[in-house]
């Protein structure tokens, strides 16, 4: 199945195991992290990353920069 544009996903019950970091089936190039992991980040400062929850995701390779729906922070 071939995707034009993603606003928002999520998990499908049962099809994930527990991991922190992991690669959502179908979304390649995109890493998912836990909110454990999240915590983890806040706790340690790090800054070379950017965290956006997975209903706010967005993948549309024809939409305007930056989406005007996208909250500031936000990808």
């Amino acid at each position: 199945m071939q995707f034009k544009s993603i606003y928002g996903f999520s998990l499908e019950p049962g099809t994930w195991q527990g991991e922190d970091i992991f690669r959502p089936r179908g979304l390649h190039g995109v890493l998912t992290v836990s909110e454990r992991f999240e915590r983890f980040v806040a706790r340690h400062g790090f800054t070379n990353l950017r965290m956006t929850p997975i209903e706010e995701y967005v993948w549309d390779p024809h939409a305007p920069e930056p989406l005007p729906n996208t909250k500031e922070g936000s990808a």
